[in-house]
C-alpha cells in the first residue's frame, strides 16, 4: 500500500511540475484574479486527476497483478489474475501471467503423477520384495497365501482380494484365501472353472486380464460370488507353477476401475512368486514323501560314500543292527562292501541278491550305485521267513504228495480188503463149517483186520478221513492202542495207563482222537531220548465260572481231560508259545515235519476242545486236552467186528455201484443173503439207465466215491435225490474225497458214509441202519418197517 501511495505521489509530483511553469507566469506576470484563480483551480484538478488515475487506471491492476504474483509465489498454482480479457498493456501482461501459472500448475500435476506413480512402484516393489521373502523363508503354504492377499489389497487399495484354488477334478476353484469376502467362504466357496468365467478364462490362457465394469461386460458370466459381494471392476492374473496350474489370483473393487499397467505387471510379480513359492512348496513335499519313503521303509536302507563310510542310514536299519547285538548299522554289512561299492562306482551296475547270516538271520542285500552323486544307496531284506515259508511249502508239498500216494495206495488196498473180509466172514457166518476151516476163515479174517488198521493209519496220514462224529469211551480208544503205543514208544519208554473205573462218553471221530493220542505220544518219545514214562490218564473234570478266569480258552461245563504226561527234557518258554505253529520243530532239518502237535490242535479244536500245556526245562512236559463231555450212550461196536453175527435183513430193494467186479459180486452177495432185492451197475451211466427202468423199486442206493465214464458217486447220488428225494444213500470208498463232509451227508438226505475195508456184518448193519433212518445202531429183534426205501452206492 505504501508503494502505491508512493506512486501516487509520484503521479501528482509530475503533474505539480507540470503545472508550476504556468503558476509561476500568472504570478509574476499579473492577470485578472480570475484569471488566476482559475488557473489555479486547474491545477488543483490536473493534480486530483493524476490521483485518480493512478488508483483506478495503474494501482488496481497492478495490485492484481502483484496478489496473484505473491499467491503463486506461495504456492497456489492455480490462481488467475482473471484480467486476460483486458486490452492493451495490462491485459497481455495478465495473459503471460496466467499462462505461466497453468503451465506451472501442469508441470506440478505432472510432477504429483510422476511421483505418486513412483511411490506406487516402489510400494508395490517392497511388497513383492517382501513376498518373495516370506516365500523363501515360509514353509506354511495357507499362512503365505492369507498375507499376499492382505498385502495385495493394501497396495493396490482394493476392496477384496482373492487367491482360488484349482481342485483335482478340474472343473471347479475353491478360495484358498481372501480378504474382503464373508469369512464362511474361505475354504468353502467354489466357482466354475469354465473359460467363461474371467477367473476359468485367466486360468486357461494364463493372460492377465482387467474388466473395468462386470455390469457392462459381455465377454464373461459374472460368478454367484462377485455379484453376491456387490463386485464391479476387477483384475485377475494366472498362478502357474511348471509341473501344473496353481489357480488365480484376483482383486475386485465395488465400483468400476480402471487397472494401470504397472497394477497388472504388480499382479503378475505376486503371481510368480507365489508360483515359485508353490514350486518350493511341492518339491519340498515330494523330498519330505522320499525321505519318509526311505526313513520309515520297514527294510534297512543306507547310503555309503567312495570310502565305505555309512553317509545315511534309517531306523529299519539301526532296529535290525541292534537286534544282532550290533551298536551301529556298519557292523551288519556284508563282508567286502568296500569293493563292492568300488565295483559299483566303476562299471555303474548294480550288485542284487548277495545272502549273508548274522545271528540266525538270512539278509539279501542289493547295492546301487548313483552316478550324478558319486553314492551307492544299499538296501537289505531280512529274507529268514521267506526261506523257511519256502522250506516249510516244499515241506507240505512234499506232505501232500505222500499223502495222495498214501490215499491211493490205501483206497486200492482197501478194496481187496474188503473183499477179503467178506469172504472171510461169509465163511465164518456158515454153521457147517469144519473146525480146520473155520480156523482157516479166522486166520484170513484177522490178518485182513490187522491190514486194515494200516490203512486207516494211511487215511490219518493223508488226512482223507471223513470227521464222523459219534459217542466214543475214551477208555476204549486208549486200551485199543496200547499195543500199537508199546511199539511206537520202543523198549525204553515205559507206557503207563490206568483208565478210571467209570467215564462218560465223549461226542468225537475215533479215527481223529487215535490220531491226537498218537501224535501227543510221539512227541513225548522225542523228547525221551534216554529213554523214561509215558503216562496217559483220562479223568471227568467239572469247569466252574470262576475257572474261566484263569483259563483263557475254557468255558463252563463237563469234560473230560485226557492227560499224556512224559518224563523228557522239556520246552522253555520261547518254544512253548510256538508248538502249535504248523511247519514249527526243533528237530534237524529232514527230520520233523512240524506238523504232529499243529494236527492235534485243529482236532481239538473240531472237537470244539483246548489244550493246555505245562512245561519246564528237565522237568518233563504235560499236555491236558479237554474234549466236552456228551450225554449219548456208546454204541456196542464188537457185533460189527464179529463178521458171523446176525444181523436182521429185509425186502427192500438196493441199486450197488461199484466198478470193482469182485467187490459189487461181494456186496450183492451179503445182501442177497440178508433177503434185499439187488441191482448192481459198473459205473455211473449204467446205474442211471437201471434207474430210468426201475426208479419207483429202488430204496437205496450204495455207490463208490470215485468211478470211471465222468460220473462219481457224488454226482450220481445228486442226479437221484433230484428226482426221488426220499432216496437213502450210502457213500463207500477205500478214502474220501475233499468234497464229502458231514454237511454233504446231512444235506443228502442223512447219508451214510462206508470206509472200506467193512465185513458182512458192518454192511449189512450199516444199510439196515440207512433204510430205517436211525443214526445209531438197529436192535437186531426190531421190526422192519413195511415200506422202506433205500439205494446203496459201493
Amino acid at each position: 500500500m505504501t508503494k502505491f501511495s508512493s506512486l501516487r505521489v509520484r503521479l501528482v509530483v509530475t503533474v505539480l511540475i507540470a503545472i508550476l511553469p504556468a503558476w509561476a507566469l500568472m504570478f509574476f506576470y499579473p492577470l485578472p484574479w480570475k484569471w488566476f484563480l482559475a488557473g489555479l483551480l486547474l491545477g488543483f484538478v490536473a493534480l486530483a486527476a493524476a490521483w485518480f488515475g493512478g488508483e483506478h487506471f495503474v494501482l488496481r491492476e497492478l495490485r492484481v497483478l502483484a496478489e496473484a504474483a505473491n499467491q503463486l509465489a506461495n504456492g497456489d498454482l492455480t490462481t488467475r489474475t482473471k484480467l486476460g480479457q483486458m486490452t492493451g498493456q495490462w491485459g497481455r501482461l495478465a495473459r503471460s501471467f496466467d499462462a505461466m501459472a497453468e503451465s506451472l500448475e501442469q508441470r506440478a500435476h505432472e510432477h504429483e503423477a510422476s511421483e505418486r506413480v513412483l511411490m506406487s512402484r516402489a510400494q508395490q516393489q517392497a511388497a513383492v520384495a517382501a513376498l518373495g521373502q516370506l516365500a523363501l523363508m515360509g514353509s506354511d503354504l495357507n499362512s503365505l497365501l492369507q498375507q499376499t492377499v492382505s498385502l495385495v489389497s493394501q497396495t493396490l487399495d482394493v476392496e477384496f482380494c482373492r487367491i482360488m484354488e484349482l481342485l483335482p477334478d478340474g472343473d471347479k476353484l475353491v478360495l484358498r484365501a481372501g480378504v474382503g469376502w464373508k469369512p464362511e467362504c474361505v475354504g468353502n466357496v467354489t466357482v466354475s472353472a469354465n473359460p467363461d468365467y474371467q477367473a476359468g478364462y485367466t486360468l486357461a490362457t494364463g493372460e492377465p486380464l482387467a474388466v473395468r465394469d462386470l455390469n457392462t461386460e459381455s465377454r464373461f458370466q459374472t460368478s454367484f460370488m462377485l455379484r453376491d459381494h456387490g463386485a464391479a471392476g476387477g483384475a485377475t492374473v494366472a498362478i502357474s507353477p511348471r509341473d501344473r496350474p496353481f489357480g488365480i489370483l484376483g482383486v475386485h473393487t465395488k465400483r468400476p476401475r480402471n487397472f494401470s499397467g504397472d497394477e497388472m505387471n504388480f499382479l503378475v510379480s505376486v503371481a510368480t512368486a507365489l508360483a515359485s513359492a508353490i514350486e518350493r512348496t511341492r518339491a519340498e513335499a515330494e523330498l519330505h514323501k522320499l525321505a519318509a519313503f526311505a526313513q520309515l521303509n520297514p527294510n534297512p536302507a543306507l547310503e555309503l560314500a567312495p570310502d565305505g563310510t555309512i553317509s545315511y542310514f534309517n531306523d529299519a536299519a539301526l532296529k535290525l543292527a541292534f537286534s544282532v547285538n550290533q551298536d551301529h548299522p556298519r557292523g551288519i554289512l556284508p563282508a567286502g562292501f568296500r569293493e563292492i561299492i568300488a565295483h559299483c562306482l566303476a562299471t555303474g551296475l548294480s550288485r542284487t541278491h548277495l545272502e549273508t547270516q548274522i545271528e540266525g538271520l538270512t539278509l539279501s542285500w542289493a547295492f546301487r550305485p548313483v552316478a550324478s552323486s558319486r553314492v551307492v544307496h544299499c538296501y537289505a531284506e531280512d529274507i529268514t521267513s521267506r526261506l523257511n515259508l519256502e522250506d516249510q511249502l516244499r515241506q507240505s508239498q512234499k506232505m501232500e504228495s505222500v499223502g495222495q500216494l498214501a490215499a491211493g495206495v490205501a483206497h486200492d488196498f482197501n478194496n481187496m480188503l474188503t473183499i477179503i473180509q467178506g469172504h472171510a466172514g461169509i465163511l465164518m457166518a456158515k454153521h457147517n463149517l469144519l473146525p480146520e476151516q473155520l480156523k482157516s476163515s479166522q486166520a484170513i479174517y484177522f490178518a485182513s483186520e490187522r491190514a486194515a488198521s494200516l490203512t486207516r493209519q494211511l487215511l490219518m496220514f493223508s488226512r482223507k478221513n471223513v470227521m464222523q462224529l459219534k459217542p466214543l469211551d475214551l477208555r476204549e480208544v486208549v486200551g485199543n492202542m496200547s499195543t500199537m503205543l508199546h511199539r511206537l514208544l520202543g523198549e525204553t519208554i515205559a507206557l503207563e495207563f490206568n483208565p478210571p473205573p467209570d467215564l462218560p462218553p465223549v461226542e468225537a471221530d475215533t479215527g481223529m482222537i487215535e490220531q491226537v493220542i498218537m501224535n501227543l505220544c510221539v512227541n513225548a518219545r522225542d523228547a525221551m531220548h534216554k529213554g523214561g514214562t509215558l503216562t496217559i490218564s483220562l479223568s471227568p473234570i467239572v469247569i466252574s465260572e470262576h475257572e474261566i478266569h484263569f483259563r483263557p480258552e475254557a468255558r463252563p461245563g463237563q469234560f473230560i481231560c485226557l492227560r499224556v504226561t512224559d518224563t523228557g527234557c522239556g520246552m522253555d518258554s520261547q518254544i512253548l508259545t510256538r508248538i502249535f505253529e504248523p511247519f514249527f520243530t526243533t528237530k534237524e532239518v529232514g527230520k520233523g515235519t512240524g506238523l504232529g502237535l499243529a494236527t492235534v490242535y485243529g482236532i481239538v479244536k473240531q472237537h470244539e476242545g483246548w489244550i493246555e500245556v505245562a512245561s519246564e526245562v528237565g522237568n518233563g512236559t504235560n499236555f491236558n486236552v479237554f474234549f466236552p463231555a456228551s450225554d449219548g450212550s456208546v454204541e456196542n461196536t464188537k457185533s460189527d467186528s464179529d463178521p458171523a453175527a446176525f444181523v436182521r435183513g429185509g425186502n427192500e430193494t438196493i441199486l450197488i455201484v461199484e466198478d470193482e467186479p469182485v467187490l459189487r459180486d461181494l456186496a450183492h452177495l451179503i445182501l442177497e443173503e440178508c433177503g434185499y432185492v439187488i441191482y448192481e451197475a459198473a459205473n455211473g451211466p449204467e446205474a442211471l439207465d437201471i434207474w430210468d427202468r426201475h426208479r419207483n423199486k429202488i430204496d437205496l442206493l450204495l455207490t463208490d466215491m470215485v468211478m470211471p465214464q465222468n460220473v462219481s458217486g457224488v454226482e450220481l447220488a445228486e442226479n437221484l435225490l433230484a428226482q426221488k428225494p426220499t432216496l437213502k444213500i450210502i457213500f463207500a470208498s477205500g478214502y474220501t474225497v475233499d468234497d464229502v463232509s458231514t454237511t454233504f451227508l446231512h444235506k443228502n438226505n442223512h447219508a451214510r458214509f462206508l470206509q472200506k475195508p467193512y465185513n458182512r456184518t458192518h454192511l449189512a448193519r450199516t444199510v439196515r441202519q440207512t433204510l430205517d433212518g436211525i443214526l445209531g445202531p438197529l436192535p437186531d429183534n426190531a421190526p422192519a418197517p413195511d415200506n422202506a426205501s433205500a439205494a446203496v452206492v459201493a
